[in-house]
């Protein structure tokens, strides 16, 4: 054989051999090969929520799907375009009055201090009135307490926050009433793991929430068991959280209308540490405020007996309540309050356009990649959107054997 055949046989050689390995590592490793789908792709990346504009203005990801008013700092700072709200994501606009975020409590705390636990709830609820009532102050409280009285810089840009948050606010539907999400993706990835849930109707505490109606409408507290103070847990950077501070820092309405509140120890803070809760101008016991950085941290802090009410995301209580963290969701607090962005450039202005770019990017080989929160209900909410579409999830920099 001549020289120029043997070099002409040289590549079909090394093709022969690249494949017999990765023919070899497929099987050996237990995968099946007829798992590897064809189907359209996107990838995740998990990040917190304050990083995700950097990442979309650097083009480290395609797109963002989080909370406001992370949202609105894209929109307002030129950064993205929102294509999508919570009633538009698939399927059947089942996200439009599902609860996003929760006031939580743990089951102990429940049973010692029932009557403390009714006019916590009763003061969140009364929060959510007063932001219907007068949504200016309640966008003043909020400006403050989450970004303080200096301009917000983020992602290379200046933002008011009174008018971030005047961008946010009409996109949250503040409300004690809206229902439960059904964590689909998430609860089914506990079974993967064989651990016994809990039934959905153990996750609730009615009881809470329906003597606070009662003190909401007129019936005298009945303080017998009071504890010395009270260890309320939150993620101070989020607008949802907004009925607790509207009500801590709009005490004087609550106290004059219904003789509870809880008032604040420094009127001169945005951001206060700690607060008393009052009935009838008597100080009644004391509360600490706990900022957090993660949902699933403050229901950690709930489960270890060093948080007693929680203000937190509903699909992380959800989850933790089921794997057997003692604590009980008493109400919602908010719905909506979620937007997908993407880049000024990209070749879309809604949910179903969007689909036609994943899917053109995927047949080029090169998947839209999204950042989520990990473990949030904007992550079930994508996670179910793509399954409806008929698009597979992998998490970046990892390989594809299937969904997800």
């Amino acid at each position: 054989m001549g020289l120029e055949m043997r070099i002409w046989y040289l590549p079909l050689i090394c093709f022969l051999i690249l494949f017999s390995l990765v023919l070899g590592y497929v099987f050996l490793s237990g995968v099946d090969v007829s798992s590897i789908s064809t189907e359209p792709e996107v990838q995740f990346v998990y990040a917190t929520s304050g990083i995700m504009p950097q990442l979309l203005n650097t083009s480290q990801v395609d797109a963002f799907f989080v909370w406001e008013s992370v949202v609105s700092t894209a929109d307002l700072g030129g950064i993205g375009k929102v294509i999508a709200r919570d009633a538009d994501i698939p399927p059947d606009r089942k996200w439009e009055n599902t609860a996003c975020n929760v006031l939580v409590m743990r089951n102990s705390f429940i049973t010692e201090y029932p009557e403390i636990a009714s006019l916590l709830s009763a003061i969140t609820i009364a929060g959510i009135q007063r932001i219907h009532e007068d949504p200016d102050e309640a966008m003043n409280i909020t400006a403050g307490w989450v970004y303080g009285s200096h301009p917000i810089r983020s992602a290379g840009l200046t933002l008011n926050p009174i008018e971030l948050e005047k961008n946010a606010f009409p996109h949250i539907n503040f409300t004690d009433k809206a229902r439960l999400p059904d964590p689909g993706y998430l609860q089914q990835s506990l079974y993967d793991y064989e651990m016994t849930l809990k039934s959905p109707s153990s996750r609730e505490n009615v009881t809470v929430y329906t003597r606070a109606l009662e003190l909401l409408t007129g019936s005298e507290p009945e303080l017998s068991h009071i504890p010395p103070y009270v260890r309320i847990g939150y993620l101070p950077s989020a607008d949802l959280y907004a009925p607790l501070y509207v009500s801590i820092m709009g005490y004087e309405k609550i106290c004059d209308r219904y003789g509870f509140c809880l008032v604040p120890d420094s009127h001169m803070s945005g951001r206060p540490t700690e607060c008393q809760l009052r009935v009838q101008n008597s100080t009644i016991t004391r509360i600490r405020l706990l900022p957090g950085q993660v949902g699933g941290g403050v229901m950690t802090g709930l489960g270890q007996n060093a948080i007693d009410v929680a203000y937190i995301g509903s699909v992380p209580s959800l989850m933790q309540i089921s794997m057997g963290n003692p604590a009980a969701i008493i109400h919602s607090i908010n719905a909506g309050g979620s937007g997908l962005v993407v880049d000024d450039s990209a070749p879309c202005t809604d949910w179903d356009s969007f689909i036609v770019w994943v899917k053109s990017r995927s047949s080029s080989g090169r998947p839209l990649i999204i950042a989520v929160p990990q473990s949030s209900i904007q992550e079930e909410m994508m996670r179910e959107a793509f399954e409806y579409e008929g698009v597979q999830i992998s998490l970046y920099g990892l390989p594809t054997f299937g969904a997800l």
